[in-house]
């Protein structure tokens, strides 16, 4: 399994907003990619953090491919913009 790991400048006073876009939007997109499982945490020092996991590499890197750092997610509040996008192995899982 690959997961691809997101960081974004996030406004925590902003999370009722962005929590809809995650459900309505961010969510099923993940899932038409192939998405297993996914894990977005709520934002704290303007940071937040998700962790979406695919079965394959190839597929967790054409879902990160679509990410682009600086740029903002489809749909994000003002100010929410990529600051990482990596893929890495899953190396356990409960």
């Amino acid at each position: 399994m690959y997961a691809v790991f997101v960081e974004v400048n996030a406004d925590a006073s902003r999370e009722d907003q962005a929590r809809k876009i995650l459900q309505e939007t961010i969510a099923p997109r993940a899932r038409d990619a192939g998405a297993r499982a996914g894990y977005r945490l709520s934002a704290q020092g303007g940071r937040g953090v998700s962790v979406t996991v695919f079965d394959s590499e190839e597929a967790a890197r054409r879902a990160a491919d679509q990410l682009k750092v600086g740029e903002a997610p489809p749909g994000a509040p003002p100010g929410v913009t990529f600051r990482t996008v990596e893929v890495r192995e899953v190396l356990a899982s409960l």
